[in-house]
This record gives structure tokens, sequence and C-alpha cells, in this order.
């Protein structure tokens, strides 16, 4: 037994000393069942050390350079969906557009207003027994009102009427609310013969009128659009209020976004021309009673003409310094700028700046007539009545004030 295994390891010993002698790669094509003189089409590596076997990574795909044209896709790209159709505004067919001349306007019209009460919004008739006299020796023919119901319009509206004034009538709204009862107001206003001027939102672009609620320029444009619509339908004229020229522009583009251009026939704007103490012929900014022009360049822009403007605020109080290149305002200047101011509306009409009259600028209101709480009251003020503004302005005279086709 033990001499079989020798000879079983010496065959062995001689099996492994003629493979040693043989090449590697004649081995592999036996393995591979290769002719020794075929390469194989697939290449294998091996390794010096067999403790580990090498692999080849697989190759890094080619990317397209930032100005290489990628080839174009196989599918078909899905259509762009349409942009949202803004619904169009329903309104009435039969009402013709104003031209300024259209308008309506008070008898010995000398364009002269002021703003109204401003310390609560229900009247009593107590109060139009003391400011009736007053507006009437200052020859007021228009006044900027608030009121707050139904109730305000009929107790106000038979004494403007009977002292020749024509009221621009501003309900007491915040920039967020929305009211549904223009047309019963325009209705009463019609029927004590007063034309329906309605101014619809005060200051809508600034935060008093949002009670701390951020200020939101879409939500306010929906709520003029909703109630434009209602006025113009109710037979109402339009008055658009705004301090900020970019808020006028949105208002006039969702309006004709929803095709209800006709609005634009019988809308009037609203302006607030405050001075500080810049003096009445000052046109380097918005700051001063010459302000308003910078909104006629929107409309004109975005209309092509310029529907009437009746400032509704404005002008000067005593002790504003706040541009040091002029002084300070006192009670002699404050009596001179109003004279000055007033006077634009006199025969032949001339702007402090030279320039002539314009047809659209109706009145110019300032604040304020009364108040007993509010700086620049004329009458009743804490500060003390403006005796010498009152006493100036009354001491005028009568004129009517006359328009381009008044003199052809």
């Amino acid at each position: 037994m033990q001499k079989h295994w020798n000879i079983v390891s010496a065959l062995l010993v001689l099996i492994v000393i003629a493979l040693l002698a043989c090449s590697p790669q004649v081995i592999v094509k036996e393995v591979l069942g290769l002719n020794p003189d075929t390469t194989p089409t697939t290449a294998v590596a091996f390794a010096t050390t067999p403790t580990r076997a090498t692999f080849t990574p697989a190759a890094t795909p080619t990317l397209l350079s930032s100005t290489a044209t990628a080839p174009a896709p196989t599918f078909t790209r899905p259509a762009a969906p349409s942009p949202t159709t803004l619904p169009v505004l329903d309104l009435r067919t039969d009402l013709p557009a104003l031209t300024l001349r259209d308008w309506p306007r008070p008898a010995n019209d000398n364009g002269r207003c002021i703003h109204f009460l401003a310390d609560r919004i229900y009247y009593t008739p107590r109060d139009f027994e003391i400011q009736m006299p007053r507006v009437i020796d200052l020859q007021m023919r228009w006044m900027l009102v608030i009121y707050a119901d139904e109730n305000q319009l009929r107790l106000a509206a038979p004494h403007f009427k009977a002292a020749g004034i024509v009221p621009v009538w501003r309900r007491y709204l915040r920039a967020y609310n929305r009211y549904s009862n223009w047309e019963r107001d325009i209705q009463t206003i019609k029927e004590f013969g007063l034309p329906p001027y309605l101014q619809l939102y005060n200051e809508p672009d600034s935060e008093a009128e949002w009670d701390g609620r951020p200020i939101n320029r879409d939500a306010w444009v929906a709520n003029f659009v909703a109630s434009a619509r209602e006025v113009y339908n109710a037979g109402g004229f339009v008055g658009l209020q705004v301090l900020d020229r970019d808020w006028a522009r949105a208002v006039i583009r969702e309006i004709q976004a929803r095709k209800g251009e006709r609005i634009f026939g019988r809308m009037f704007f609203v302006p607030h021309a405050y001075a500080l103490n810049h003096p009445p012929n000052y046109t380097e900014d918005e700051n001063a009673v010459l302000g308003f022009r910078m909104f006629a360049d929107v409309f004109r822009e975005e209309l092509g003409f310029v529907p009437p403007f009746i400032v509704g605020e404005g002008g000067w109080k005593i002790g504003e310094a706040h541009d040091n290149r002029f002084p300070k305002v006192d009670e002699v200047l404050l009596a001179r700028y109003y004279v000055e101011l007033f006077n634009w509306f006199r025969p032949p009409g001339r702007l402090s700046n030279g320039e002539p009259l314009p047809d659209y600028l109706f009145a110019f209101c300032p604040w304020l007539l009364a108040s007993n709480t509010t700086a620049g009251a004329w009458y009743d003020s804490f500060e003390g009545e403006r005796t010498l503004l009152i006493q100036s302005v009354t001491k005028m005279g009568t004129f009517t004030r006359q328009f381009s086709w008044d003199k052809k």
C-alpha cells in the first residue's frame, strides 16, 4: 500500500512539472477549447497576484458641453395651458360716454371746494345749521362729503342742493370692504336732483385703510372693479382715488382686461395734493398742490385722454416746515397761498406755474372745513380758527371759471 501511494505521488509531481513547463496562454486556450493559433475575441485580464480579481470599470458616459446641440426629443411636448380668461364685466350699453363738456357742474362754477366734516360720519341737523352759512360765505360750489348710510344722504343732500353745491359723496369704507347698496344710494342722490358723483374708496394704498391687515392691491382692485360695475350700471359716476400711480394703472388695466372700457367714459379721478410747505408754483415732485398733474400723464398714457379731476384733499397746514428751502407755513402764508390757488379758476384761468388751467381740473377741495380734533381745520380747530384765511377767501369776490370751449 505504501508503495502504491509513492507511485501516485511521483506521477503527480511529473504532471505539475509538465504543466509549469507549458505557456499559460496555451493552458487557457486548452481550457476554453480554442485553437492554439486563434486569439480570443474577449480579452481576459489576469492579475499577477492571484489573491484579488481585477475588474475593468464601465465606460464613463460622454456629457454634452453647454454649447453642444442636444438631439431633438422624439416625444411631442404637450401644449401649454392658455391663460385664464377674466370674466367680462356685464355693463349697460345705453349710457353715453361723457366728454369734459358733458359732465354736470354747479351753476356759477368757480372751482372752489372744501372737504366737509371728518370728526364723525353721522351728521346731525345742528351740524348743517352751523356749517352751511360758512360754506355759503366762502362761495363754495363743490364739496367732498363722507356719509355712512342712506339716512345721512337724505339728511345732507337737501342742504347742498339748496346752496347750489355739487357734492362728491364718499361712502365710508375700508379698502378691504365690499359694499352692495350703491344702486340705492345713487337713486337717493338723484331723488334730490344732484348728480351722482361717488368716490368709491379712499387711499387704499395706505396702511391706515387696512386696519392692521397686509396691504393687498389685488384684493382692493377686485373690490373697486366690482363697485365700479354696480355704480356704472346704476347710472352713477365712478370716482377713483389712489395715491400711487401704479395702483391707478392696475385698476385701468384690470377694467380693460375685463372689457369694461365703458366705465372710463363715466369715471372721474380724485387726487390728493398736499403741499407740505411748498409754494403754489412748486413742481419738483408730487408734494405740491400741482401734484395732480402727474396723474394726468397716467391717464393720457393708459386711456388717451384725461377724465375730470376733483382734488378731494390737499393744501397746506399751519406749522408745516418740511422743506428747509422754503419758509414755514404761518397765518399770512396760508392765506396768501390759498387765495393764489383759488385764483387759478378766475378767468382767463392760469396755474401758479404759468400753465393754462386745464379743462379736466374741475375743483380743488382743501382739507378741512371744520373740526375740533383735527389740525388744519379752517373752523373750530383746537389750534384756533384760520381767521385771516377765512377773511381772505371770502373777499375774493364772485367769478365763474371758463373752459376752452367757452372762449371760442
